[in-house]
C-alpha cells in the first residue's frame, strides 16, 4: 500500500486548480450584494432543501478533484484510511458551506443544504477512488479489453452491486423528485410578460383563478360550463377579472399582491399607438389588452402563492385569454412566475400558434425547460380561449376550451431520466398531442440494462 501514501508534488497543484474551477464554477460572475432583511433568520430561510437532479451529479463531478487532492496530501501524514476519508469529506462539506454562504450575497446564485451534502459526498467519491484507483483501472481494462484474468469473482460481484446499488438509488430520488419542492418563495407573478418585461405577450385577458389543488372531474366540467364555479371554489389563492383597463388590480381573494399595470419607457410610434387604441377596442368589455408597452406585476414578491403550492404540491391555473399575434416567440410570457428569464416556477406562454409551459421541478431545472411542454395550434384564431393547466400526482394535464380536449404528460422514470445528464437537452420539447413515450422506455432499458448484462455475462464465464 506503499504507492497510497507516496507523497505527490503535483497534489498540491491539484488542490489549487480545483479550488479555483469550484470558485469559478460557483461564485462567478462576483457581483456581491448584501441582501435586503440580512440576518441569521435570512440565513436560517434561504438554506432549506432544493435542486435539479442536474446539479447532483454536476455538484458531486466538480469536488471529485478536491477530493482526490486531499486524499493524496493527508496520505503523506496519516496511515488510517479511515481517517483520511473523515477529512476529504471534512474539509469538502466546510469549503461547500462556504461557497453557499457566499452565494446568499450573489442574486444570481441559490444556496440550499442539498448543494452541500452533494458536494461533499463528490469530495469522499474523490478519495474513493484514488484509493481504488488500481483495482478499478485492471478491473476496466478487463472489461473492455474482454481478459478475465484481470476479473476475479470478488470484484465482478462487488461491480454489480455497487452498480444495482447506484441504480436503485438513482431511481428513488428521482421519482422523489418530481415535485413542487424546489419552487422559489420570493418570486413575482407577471401577467402578459416576465417579470423582468423583456418577454412581451400581445394579446386580451379576462380572468385568471389560481388553486392550490387540481381539480377533479367534475369540477373540470363545472369550471368551463358555470362561469360562477370557479369563484366560490375551495382551495382558491388568486382570483382576478379583468374587464377595463386600471393601474392595479386586487386579488379578490386578498392572497397574494395587487397587480400593478407596468409601463414601458420606450417611446411609441403614431402607427403603433393607433393600432394599439384600435386594438384596444375590439374586446373593451371582454378583457384588458396586454402588449410590449402594458403588462401586469404584483407590486411585491408572490410568497404565499408560492409557499402554498409548493407545500400542497398541486395547482390549477384556469385562464380565459386571446392571442393578437400568431407569430410570437421568447415563449412570449402568457402568466409567469419568476424572477427573471432563467429563473422560474411556472411560464404559461405562446410559441408562434402553440401553447407553451414550462413547470419547475428538481427534474426540469431551475429554468424548468427540460423539457418544455407545448400544445400545438391553440392560437390559430383571435377568439378567447379557457385554458385549465393542473398538476397533482406527477401528472401535468392542459384543458383547452372543453374537458375532452385534454393534453397531458404523466412524469415517470422513463421520461425523466435525462435528468440526470451533467449537461441540458438543448431544444428538448414534448409535443403534448404527440407524446410517445416508447422511445424514452427503450433508452432507459438500453442505458441500464447493458452495462449490467455485461457484468452478469462475465460473471458466469467465472462460475
Amino acid at each position: 500500500m506503499n504507492y497510497i501514501f507516496g507523497y505527490k508534488s503535483w497534489s498540491y497543484l491539484l488542490l489549487v486548480a480545483s479550488l479555483f474551477c469550484i470558485f469559478i464554477a460557483t461564485i462567478s460572475p462576483f457581483e456581491f450584494i448584501t441582501p435586503e432583511g440580512f440576518s441569521i433568520n435570512y440565513i436560517v430561510e434561504k438554506f432549506n432543501f432544493g435542486s435539479s437532479l442536474k446539479d447532483y451529479w454536476q455538484n458531486i463531478l466538480l469536488f471529485i478533484p478536491l477530493g482526490i487532492s486531499l486524499f493524496i496530501i493527508t496520505a503523506n501524514k496519516h496511515r488510517n484510511i479511515w481517517l483520511i476519508l473523515i477529512i476529504c469529506c471534512l474539509v469538502s462539506a466546510v469549503i461547500s458551506t462556504a461557497v453557499e454562504f457566499t452565494q446568499l450575497f450573489l442574486p444570481t446564485r441559490v444556496s440550499n443544504l442539498t448543494d452541500i451534502i452533494f458536494n461533499t459526498c463528490g469530495g469522499c467519491v474523490g478519495g474513493i477512488l484514488y484509493l481504488w484507483r488500481k483495482n478499478i483501472i485492471q478491473f476496466l481494462a478487463g472489461i473492455l479489453t474482454g481478459n478475465r484474468h484481470k476479473l476475479s469473482l470478488k470484484s465482478l460481484l462487488t461491480a454489480i452491486a455497487i452498480y444495482c446499488f447506484i441504480v436503485i438509488l438513482g431511481i428513488g430520488i428521482l421519482l422523489n423528485s418530481i415535485n413542487l419542492s424546489n419552487w422559489d418563495d420570493d418570486y413575482y407573478l407577471a401577467i402578459g410578460n416576465e417579470v423582468t418585461g423583456d418577454r412581451p405577450w400581445h394579446g386580451y385577458i379576462n380572468s385568471l383563478y389560481i388553486c392550490d389543488r387540481a381539480l377533479n372531474q367534475s369540477e373540470v366540467i363545472q369550471a368551463f360550463e358555470d362561469n360562477n364555479f370557479l369563484p366560490q371554489l375551495s382551495g382558491l389563492i388568486a382570483s382576478f377579472v379583468f374587464t377595463d383597463l386600471q393601474k392595479s388590480y386586487q386579488d379578490k381573494s386578498q392572497n397574494i399582491p395587487d397587480l400593478k399595470l407596468s409601463k414601458s419607457l420606450q417611446a411609441k410610434t403614431k402607427e403603433n399607438e393607433n393600432k394599439e387604441i384600435k386594438d384596444n377596442r375590439v374586446y373593451q368589455y371582454l378583457g384588458i389588452l396586454l402588449n410590449k408597452n402594458q403588462w401586469l406585476k404584483t407590486r411585491d414578491r408572490a410568497v404565499f402563492l408560492n409557499k402554498k403550492l409548493k407545500q400542497t404540491n398541486e395547482f390549477s391555473f384556469f385562464l380565459t385569454i386571446a392571442s393578437r399575434d400568431f407569430q410570437q416567440n421568447g415563449p412570449a410570457r402568457i402568466i409567469s412566475i419568476a424572477d427573471g428569464i432563467v429563473a422560474q416556477n411556472i411560464i404559461i406562454g405562446q410559441s408562434e400558434k402553440n401553447l407553451s409551459l414550462r413547470l419547475r421541478t428538481p427534474t426540469t431545472g431551475s429554468s424548468a425547460n427540460q423539457p418544455e411542454f407545448l400544445v400545438p395550434n391553440v392560437f390559430d384564431n383571435y377568439g378567447f380561449h379557457q385554458i385549465l393547466v393542473t398538476f397533482a400526482q406527477k401528472k401535468l394535464s392542459v384543458y383547452i376550451d372543453y374537458p375532452k380536449n385534454l393534453y397531458s404528460f404523466k412524469f415517470d422514470v422513463y421520461n425523466s431520466s435525462l435528468s440526470y445528464l451533467p449537461w441540458g437537452k438543448l431544444g428538448w420539447i414534448v409535443n403534448l398531442a404527440e407524446f410517445n413515450d416508447l422511445k424514452y422506455k427503450l433508452g432507459f432499458c438500453i442505458v441500464v440494462f447493458s452495462p449490467l448484462a455485461i457484468l452478469i455475462y462475465y460473471l458466469i464465464s467465472k462460475i
